[in-house]
């Protein structure tokens, strides 16, 4: 009686045994990296996420990103400029991303999410002074992923984000990345 305790006991907290094979799927838990450009501006993206993944197809993510758009001086042949500020978006956000298969397949996911930081646009001659404004961030996109190894794969997303600063300011910004994740 005590032998088959041990045993059930065993199943029960090894269930690859039962089926004498390993597990083939990867982890729960995931951390990502992630660097790429904005599609307009000549920006540039960098991120990096903690996750949690309730399903194989499904991921939670507490993604923390950088995202910086340069100054720009537009001269018209007729006299006139126009002048875009730029600047650097720090913020966390929680992510939703939902695969269409299990993440040890290649699989296209669609992503949504929502946060919070601050907006640090740049000083320059034509903005010298430092003004730091709060910044919400909504977005949503696509992408795709590649398993290479067990639990490790490589991704590459688009999205669309609204970024709104202050009280009055508003930005829409296409960031474009690629990146690396591990899922333990």
């Amino acid at each position: 009686m005590r032998a088959m305790a041990v045993a059930i006991s065993v199943f029960v907290l090894i269930p690859s045994l039962v089926s004498g094979q390993t597990s083939a799927a990867p982890g729960r838990f995931g951390l990502q990296a992630a660097a790429g450009p904005t599609v307009i501006g000549g920006g540039n993206v960098l991120s990096a996420a903690f996750g949690y993944s309730p399903a194989s197809r499904l991921d939670l993510l507490l993604n923390v990103e950088r995202i910086h758009l340069p100054f720009e001086l537009t001269r018209f042949p007729e006299g006139g400029f126009s002048v875009t500020r730029g600047g650097t978006m720090t913020f966390v956000s929680g992510e939703l991303r939902a695969a269409l298969r299990p993440a040890d397949r290649v699989s296209p996911y669609a992503i949504a999410g929502v946060g919070g930081g601050v907006s640090r646009p740049n000083v320059n001659d034509q903005f010298p002074d430092r003004v730091s404004n709060d910044l919400r961030v909504l977005y949503f996109g696509g992408g795709l992923r590649v398993p290479l190894r067990r639990g490790f794969s490589l991704f590459g997303e688009a999205r669309a984000m609204l970024a709104l600063e202050g009280s009055d300011g508003i930005l829409a910004v296409w960031p474009v990345r690629a990146g690396a994740a591990w899922r333990f």
